[in-house]
């Protein structure tokens, strides 16, 4: 004989999901709930709250789901209580008469993916503009009228910065000097409240960022034109994907010289098949999914058709958004934009005469424009010598400007971005998954932590999960990928993808409970590559001799020195079908999809953002606030409440940059007296900028990694390849599974003929921004304290 007690609707048959044991004296009748009168029943997981008949168990007994039938079709779960238990429950004590007899349904777990929110929440415009009321503006005034020293500046200024290089998805540290996105984009939503600024200027050059981050930023600077101010970019070079940023501000400027390329679009990928046979190295990669193309470098000596089709799908979505977003912003027709790239301009008059650039300026003849406009001093008929003798001298001082560094130190509160009760956590990763890192990574033990004191902080009301990552090693994506979804059952957590977030990436994404992506995002590769190399021909090409003794069947499967063995191949095989069946059944969990319907849009294929939408990997297409605005609504707060978004996670800087010593004061003391921030100084001394370069391209004591480094170094077209195999190398250890995605770059994907044939318009390695406020754009050669001092010296 046996009692019945509800458990979680849904359980799977014969699954043994608790060994929780309820306690005497706890009683439940038909329609009621277990009721709290034991301390540990209230640290019961909620499904064992549920109606049932009878008392509770003892503890020692485990309960055991099975499911039945329903005349409608559904199916319930019941835990098999067997009658000794309940007798020895009945025994312990008398029953409680007080307990309610009103019916209450069981718990249901919060609602996943679309049909959690409202259309208004996921389609509705992202970030409008509201006009601060007479009275907000009355506070911000206020405020910023007892605001530190250190954060006050003229009215009527203009906030200056450069756009170029690499530009971080994390925040940086105080002894880092380069931009990162929530820098830049915060600054554009103070900015566009404070009536200290006038507009922004924005030099452009080009960027070592993906499409995706392309439109957050682009987002934020359609936000400050939304409050009436002027956006001016000027441009010394650029491509494709720095004239659509510049489209975004009011007015585009550049110098009668530069050099704009808008030719078209490439997406291309190089494959070291042909290298790796010259020199006796056989790659053997196991890759599952027709489209996971990850290892194609190494593995083939063409461009694969899965391959091929998914990049031209990325690239048609590229070409698409950019024509569209340069005909709106200019003022042409489709047909027009097309025609002018096909035409093949390098003069630049006829980009100012066809109406694709404002003016031909140099920054001489920009900063006297802004000057005026600060001032609001010009020429006049008619003006007397005095006059004009008092407008040339006050035009004649600096600029009024601020730089991006500075601008940070201004509060948010002051214009009532910040300051409600609730806390909305932003959590940024951004970097290759890996088991251990001291650089820049996503490791367990670096989130997994910061998950869990998330889940235990009160404060804390949802959290928005930030991935840029093209995914690594299986075993640490599933450790954060659990952590995520606990996290989710206390909380709600809301993905947000930056420029990349697929394979591995994608993974953690998918354990939220929603997942919003930029339309340019690349995201999805749902799928598994694993390998090692046999070097046992260019072993015998130097002359080296390796031999192992083996106790096992399969002790010698990741041996170097030979390849494997009919029986160890299918093995290998195995296990890597295995890792790709694990990520795609959850995958399809997380998702609310039938498996069937995942492996047709899974099998390693990547997807644009708005493509992964059509599919149902992703929820909505935006960017941060997109996802502030799910997290919103999934923690239940009213939309017109004030909460606090905070920041957590920042890019961990070189180890060069921290070094010090004595004989480094003199140095860093020299570069603070020249004006240069306290990291720029720092790094000048260390000789940082050499020693990253190095370390960037070349990992010590592995002969793949010195390959890679050595054909970027002598092989520019080959730089990306090589960076890939830069990425598999740190990833892919010898027989370990990898969700990673290296045959779509997301720097490369979409870009200008010159930058893949060149690596960098700028040639080489792309750089990293600089948010330096005193000598970077529109700056005027103010006097140098260091240089000074300098001279100082030697004539002493």
């Amino acid at each position: 004989m046996s009692m019945n007690v509800n458990c979680r609707p849904g359980a799977p048959v014969g699954v043994a999901i608790s060994t929780y044991r309820l306690f005497p004296a706890t009683r439940c009748q038909a329609g009621g709930l277990l009721l709290p009168r034991h301390p540990a029943v209230s640290n019961l997981p909620q499904h064992l709250r549920s109606p049932c008949y009878h008392r509770a168990l003892h503890r020692g007994d485990a309960l055991r789901c099975h499911a039945e039938q329903q005349s409608d079709g559904t199916s319930s779960s019941i835990v098999t209580v067997s009658q000794q238990e309940a007798a020895a429950a009945n025994s312990s004590g008398p029953t409680d008469p007080q307990l309610d007899d009103t019916a209450t349904a069981p718990a249901v777990p919060p609602a996943r993916g679309v049909a959690a929110f409202p259309a208004v929440v996921l389609e509705g415009e992202e970030l409008p503009f509201n006009a601060p009321t007479e009275r907000d503006r009355f506070w911000t005034n206020l405020k910023l009228a007892f605001a530190l020293p250190w954060r006050r500046f003229k009215k009527d200024s203009v906030l200056t910065f450069t756009l170029e290089g690499e530009v971080s998805d994390q925040s940086r540290s105080f002894f880092d000097s380069g931009l990162s996105i929530p820098a830049v984009c915060g600054a554009l939503q103070k900015a566009a409240l404070d009536p200290r600024i006038q507009g922004v200027a924005i030099e452009i050059g080009p960027l070592g960022i993906g499409w995706g981050k392309v439109q957050e930023i682009k987002r934020h600077i359609d936000y400050f034109r939304s409050s009436g101010k002027y956006v001016v970019a000027w441009m010394k070079q650029g491509a494709e994907k720095e004239y659509y940023l510049a489209t975004a501000c009011s007015e585009i400027y550049a110098p009668p010289t530069a050099y704009l390329s808008l030719r078209g679009f490439v997406t291309g990928g190089a494959f070291l098949r042909g290298v790796l046979d010259k020199v006796g190295v056989e790659p053997q990669v196991k890759r599952i999914g027709a489209y996971k193309s990850a290892g194609d470098q190494l593995l083939r000596r063409d461009m694969a058709p899965e391959q091929r089709e998914q990049l031209s799908a990325i690239q048609e979505d590229v070409v698409e958004e950019f024509l569209r977003q340069v005909a709106a912003a200019r003022g042409k027709t489709r047909e027009e934009v097309v025609a002018f790239m096909e035409e093949g301009v390098y003069d630049m008059d006829k980009f100012k005469s066809g109406g694709w650039v404002t003016d031909l300026w140099y920054e001489d003849q920009l900063l006297e424009e802004l000057k005026m406009r600060t001032t609001g001093l010009r020429p006049r008929e008619g003006e007397s010598e005095k006059e004009k003798e008092k407008r040339e001298k006050t035009l004649a001082a600096p600029l009024r400007r601020v730089g991006l560094r500075k601008y940070a130190s201004v509060s948010p509160s002051a214009f009532g971005l910040a300051g409600g009760k609730k806390r909305i956590v932003v959590l940024r990763t951004a970097g290759a998954i890996v088991g251990k890192s001291t650089g820049a990574a996503i490791t367990p033990d670096g989130v997994i932590p910061k998950l869990r004191a998330l889940a235990k902080d009160k404060s804390v009301a949802a959290v928005v999960l930030r991935v840029d990552s093209p995914g690594g090693d299986a075993l640490s994506a599933d450790l954060i990928w659990r952590e995520i979804r606990q996290l989710d059952a206390v909380k709600p957590v809301i993905a947000s993808m930056a420029d990349v977030a697929a394979s591995g990436g994608y993974y953690m994404a998918m354990a939220a409970r929603a997942i919003v992506a930029e339309p340019l995002t690349i995201t999805g590769s749902i799928g598994v590559v694993t390998g090692k190399f046999n070097l046992a021909e260019l072993y015998s090409k130097i002359g080296y001799h390796k031999e192992l003794i083996s106790w096992g069947r399969f002790a010698k499967l990741l041996a170097d020195n030979q390849g494997f063995s009919e029986e160890e191949e299918e093995l290998f095989d195995a296990s890597a079908r295995h890792a790709y069946a694990s990520f795609r059944n959850k995958a399809a969990a997380s998702r609310g999809m039938e498996v069937e319907d995942m492996q047709r849009v899974a099998q390693g294929r990547v997807w644009s953002g708005g493509a992964a939408r059509k599919v149902q990997l992703v929820d909505a297409l935006g960017g941060i606030h997109r996802a502030v605005s799910l997290a919103r609504h999934a923690a239940g707060i009213p939309a017109d409440e004030k909460v606090t978004v905070l920041e957590l996670g920042k890019v961990r800087p070189s180890p060069t940059v921290l070094l010090g010593g004595g004989a480094m004061v003199g140095a860093v003391l020299l570069g603070l007296l020249r004006g240069q921030s306290p990291g720029q100084a720092l790094a000048v001394a260390t000789g940082a900028a050499t020693l990253a370069s190095t370390a960037a391209t070349a990992v010590e004591g592995s002969m793949a990694n010195t390959a890679a480094g050595a054909a970027a170094t002598a092989l520019p077209a080959l730089g990306l390849v090589a960076q890939q195999a830069l990425t598999m190398a740190a990833v892919l250890q010898p027989g370990r599974c990898a969700y990673l995605l290296t045959e779509v770059d997301p720097l490369s994907v979409g870009c200008s003929s010159g930058a893949l044939m060149g690596g960098a318009m700028s040639g080489g390695r792309a750089v990293t921004a600089d948010s330096d406020d005193e000598n970077g754009f529109l700056s005027e050669g103010l006097q140098d304290a260091g240089l000074v001092l300098e001279q100082w010296l030697r004539g002493w």
